[in-house]
């Protein structure tokens, strides 16, 4: 399938890319999809610290090794930034320009948000994150919630734009700022093709696809390709606890198991050092038990953080360090239908069989 994203990645053969997922998303998952002709990217998470950075260097060690054999065109080197994080302090803007200077990847992915601007040395003019990476020559991919920070992307030069929808797994927009996939993806579309100076970016749907009919509709949509994160994150290649990932594939997990609320940021971000900010503390994650408990009841969870003897921090660090059904973990809506923990080559190939038949085949039945 060719459309303008695989034009702008002519690697690509297959219009999907791997979500950059924190703690997820290493150098082998990213090498296994970008080996069944999609694009694989590596999380760099909240790239703010020499542990964070020398965590993503044995990654992008990782790709190399596992890329190194691979025929021609080499498979580029994507990157994922949470910015918020990455972009709060000087030592987060000079290791990211130390790795993009040392490492000069094909592109970055940038999210939450995907534009930071930062004064200049002389403070008379200002540069943002977007100019930094292609200062260094890297394509520029920018994940949006919102038609606001779409158009923000839009005008701060990003290459391709990926629409997050609040069926998505992970951080994103706390569903009172944020649409379903279906509708921030198809105004995406709307406004890129309307204006002739950004027509020609793709636009990416991201959140609940996990199959070739996903995959499809996302191109009915008029979308250039898709994002597929809790898929991947169900591979064997993904990094994480197996018992998570085993857990995507439950048959008794589907579209109800799964909210998008604060509880977890709430409760995260009261011990973490780099805290999630509004709006884009909300999480598509299984419910479980704190989830039910708390859900709704986000003043009185917040009054009891304030407590000295407060439980609920107990609670919430029990519950990870708990089985798979106590622990928290990141979903989108689509996970129910996700049966196997599969390689990420095979996810991909099947994924786009399945893209192929339903658009040569099945939907001309309807035009008979």
């Amino acid at each position: 399938m060719k459309t303008r994203f695989t034009r702008l990645f002519p690697s690509c053969t297959v219009p999907i890319m791997g979500a950059p997922m924190a703690g997820v998303s290493g150098g082998l998952l990213a090498a296994e999809t970008c080996r069944a002709g999609a694009l694989g990217s590596i999380g760099a998470g909240h790239h703010n610290s020499e542990p964070e950075a020398k965590c993503l260097e044995e990654e992008v060690e990782r790709f190399r090794k596992e890329t190194a054999s691979t025929t021609a065109p080499s498979p580029p080197l994507v990157v994922g930034f949470i910015c918020h994080s990455t972009f709060a302090s000087d030592d987060g803007w000079r290791l990211t320009e130390e790795f993009l200077s040392r490492h000069k990847p094909a592109a970055v992915q940038f999210f939450a948000p995907s534009v930071v601007k930062r004064e200049s040395g002389d403070k008379s003019s200002t540069t943002n994150n977007i100019d930094l990476a292609k200062r260094y020559g890297c394509t520029v991919i920018t994940q949006v919630g919102t038609e606001a920070d779409a158009r923000e992307a839009l005008e701060a030069g990003t290459d391709c734009i990926v629409a997050q929808g609040t069926e998505a797994g992970g951080h994103g927009c706390r569903s009172a700022f944020g649409s379903g996939t279906l509708s921030i993806a198809s105004r995406l579309v709307s406004i890129v093709r309307s204006d002739e100076k950004w027509n020609n970016i793709p636009v990416l749907a991201a959140g609940g696809i996990v199959d070739g009919r996903g995959l499809a509709a996302a191109l009915a949509l008029g979308c250039d390709g898709a994002v597929f994160g809790t898929r991947l994150w169900a591979s064997k290649e993904a990094r994480g606890r197996e018992d998570c990932k085993q857990r995507l594939a439950d048959q008794d997990i589907g579209p109800d198991q799964v909210t998008r609320n604060e509880v977890f940021d709430l409760l995260q971000n009261s011990i973490s050092s780099n805290p999630w900010p509004k709006p884009y503390d909300s999480s598509g994650i299984i419910r479980n038990e704190m989830i039910n408990e708390w859900e709704g009841k986000l003043s009185e969870a917040k009054a009891q953080l304030s407590k000295d003897d407060s439980r609920i921090i107990q609670d919430f660090k029990a519950a990870n360090r708990g089985d798979a059904v106590e622990a928290f973990i990141h979903s989108g809506k689509g996970v129910g239908d996700i049966s196997s923990i599969d390689g990420a080559y095979d996810i991909i190939r099947r994924v786009d069989e399945e893209a192929r038949i339903i658009i040569q085949h099945d939907l001309r039945k309807l035009l008979e």
